[in-house]
């Protein structure tokens, strides 16, 4: 139990109240035969068998759903209005959006961790979005002006924050009392040295340098792929890699080769879970660039790991022959902006193809059913023609206009177009 002040208790009572009863609804649906079911399926597509794909959306603009009934937040304490948003979340996207997403039969309670981090910290800008998603807008400053202000970086410490992993624990086992177990969960792996890179030197920097200071760039991407490693030794040591994943980074995760593992009980190490590793920025760069920059470094981290993701919302449809070096490489990010039959004809039977449908189509007042079913028809016959697995994630949302039935509608209309084809 929660400590209280005794003029909190009512408020913490009544709080507690409104999550039990949410936990019974958000049980129903992990104990439901659709979760209970789909993790099976999810292997099989990750085993590279032609099943149904997958259809799932994530990375929503929740702050445009505030005024849903469903989405409004009634607890009071931080605490437990951070596990009502949870829960609600969850129960909201099955109600209007359920696609192939499924939680957990169990509860999930954070490992809490601390990190010094790497020594330095960005500088920038921040212009926030009005449309209720977590993207803002940055502009950096360059605080890598020359090779002595790499001297700065340094390798991150990590350790488990154990009161406040306790304290979640706790808590999470008094809201599911008597309905669904708690277990802790830990951690992904996210290998983005070039997601990092230019929040510390600049974006135009970053780019003008590839060609103008190669090498003081190689040493930067080193120092950064150094700290990854370093957060992965730390990670292992810790025992708090997550062996029970069901998505990694919005894609189904649940595979044949990567048996579910117990944080509680198990020893588990890189070689147990995903690796995912992108490199957006160099998007239009060469494939010889992408190799001498990324990969190289990438496979540093990527090789300790059992399975691989790569990419995001860059093209890779050019660099897919690069992308076989990775021996553990299971899934291969495609984006509206890639050549989608190209990319199919490179990844054949080898690997999944993840296929990120444009959120542009959402974007809109009204709902327009043609352009989503045309990318998603296009998908569907490269992929056939390929004898490709594929599978469709919608992400990166920045706006719905406030309308959960653009969503409601855009899960509709794929899988309606899927079951033409299955």
């Amino acid at each position: 139990m929660i400590n209280k002040e005794p003029s909190q208790t009512q408020t913490a009572r009544r709080d507690m109240e409104i999550l039990r009863e949410l936990a019974r609804e958000y049980a129903e649906f992990a104990l439901s035969g659709h979760c209970l079911d789909m993790p099976e399926r999810y292997r099989k597509h990750n085993a590279l068998e032609i099943v149904r794909p997958p259809v799932l959306i994530f990375e929503q603009p929740w702050g445009e759903f505030g005024h849903y009934d469903e989405m409004k937040l009634t607890c009071e304490d931080p605490q437990y209005r951070s596990a009502e948003r949870t829960m609600r979340a969850a129960l909201f996207q099955k109600k209007y959006f359920l696609g192939d997403y499924i939680v957990h039969p169990y509860f999930r309670s954070p490992v809490c961790l601390t990190d010094t981090g790497i020594g330095i910290s960005p500088e920038e800008d921040l212009i926030p979005s009005n449309t209720g998603t977590a993207v803002k807008s940055h502009g950096y400053k360059d605080v890598f002006p020359d090779e002595d202000a790499l001297d700065k970086i340094c390798m991150p410490e990590i350790g488990i924050n154990q009161s406040e992993t306790n304290r979640w624990l706790s808590f999470s086992e008094e809201i599911f009392d008597g309905i669904l177990p708690v277990k802790k969960s830990g951690h992904n792996t996210h290998f983005a040295m070039w997601d990092d890179i230019p929040v510390y030197h600049g974006v135009e920097n970053s780019m003008i340098d590839l060609y103008d200071r190669p090498e003081f760039m190689h040493r930067m991407v080193d120092a950064f792929t150094r700290a990854y490693e370093c957060r992965l030794d730390w990670y292992e040591k810790l025992n708090v890699l997550d062996a029970d994943q069901y998505y990694i980074h919005c894609t189904p995760a649940c595979s044949y080769d990567l048996p579910v593992k117990d944080i509680n009980s198990d020893e588990i190490t890189a070689k147990d879970v995903w690796g995912r590793s992108v490199a957006q920025i160099l998007g239009t760069v060469s494939p010889d660039m992408l190799e001498a920059f990324d990969l190289q470094y990438a496979k540093r981290l990527t090789d300790r790991c059992g399975l691989l993701y790569y990419g995001c919302c860059e093209p890779l449809d050019t660099k897919i022959e690069k992308l076989r070096q990775f021996k553990n490489l299971r899934k291969i990010s495609i984006t509206p902006w890639a050549d989608v039959d190209k990319a199919a004809e490179k990844i054949g039977r080898d690997y999944v193809l993840s296929y990120k449908s444009n959120p542009a189509f959402v974007a809109s007042e009204a709902f327009d059913a043609g352009p989503v079913e045309a990318e998603t028809r296009r998908v569907l016959e490269a992929c056939r023609r390929n004898n490709t697995p594929c599978e469709f994630i919608l992400k990166d949302i920045s706006t719905v206009n406030g309308n959960v039935d653009m969503l409601t509608q855009w899960n509709h209309t794929v899988n309606r177009v899927i079951n033409e084809y299955f």
